[in-house]
């Protein structure tokens, strides 16, 4: 496929793939305000029971909200395993490559977000589990077999957007390793700019 051709493809499937990411919108509330935050990478899913949970296809998801955060931290079992905080002049802000050993299949963790606009202790919680084994095995490969080829990291994404697979495919489009170029760093744009336009979550609040 030419370049053209399938730069004509991003506008329809750009609406598409926001259309699916509203998912991954989160949020919370302080002092009767809504503070959205809205996860690119990995990409979430609310539960029936209000759970904010990311089920990421790859050991090593890229972390990627949209805005500035005071603070992002991942737990498991109530053990702080890793976090990172803003410095004095500057919030955290755009993709960070994943800070620890890879993801396990059906290993749990706590995503915990907080924006620079609320207090110390409120944080957006997100579950982040690791796919099944077989899963993640193919998706190994996937990221594998595509190389340093920016075109070949598009059709991907573009195919695995087609299949229904979010996911995927927003953590290869967001990968903090993938390569650029001018087709791949439009899609970012898009779906950086016009993801995530609403849902919120209650606080939750840092155990004492």
């Amino acid at each position: 496929m030419s370049s053209q051709a399938m730069a004509a493809r991003l506008l329809p499937l750009a609406a598409l793939l926001l259309g699916l990411s509203q998912a991954a919108s989160a949020g919370l509330h302080q002092g009767g305000a809504g503070v959205a935050i809205c996860l690119l990478s990995p990409a979430a899913s609310r539960e029936p029971n209000g759970v904010v949970r990311a089920i990421s296809p790859l050991p090593d998801p890229t972390i990627f909200a949209r805005g500035g955060f005071a603070e992002i931290r991942l737990e498991q079992s109530g053990r702080l395993l890793w976090r990172r905080r803003a410095g004095s002049e500057a919030p955290l802000q755009g993709p960070l490559a994943w800070p620890l050993p890879p993801l396990r299949p059906g290993e749990r963790l706590l995503l915990r977000l907080r924006p620079i606009e609320v207090g110390n202790g409120d944080f957006a919680t997100v579950e982040l589990l690791g796919a099944p084994a077989a899963t993640m095995a193919r998706s190994v490969r996937l990221r594998r077999s595509l190389g340093r080829q920016p075109q070949a990291w598009l059709r991907t994404v573009l195919r695995e957007l087609e299949r229904g697979s979010r996911d995927l495919a927003l953590e290869l489009l967001y990968d903090f390793h993938g390569p650029a170029s001018p087709e791949l760093n439009a899609l970012r744009r898009e779906i950086h700019d016009r993801a995530c336009e609403s849902l919120l979550f209650p606080p939750s609040p840092l155990p004492p």
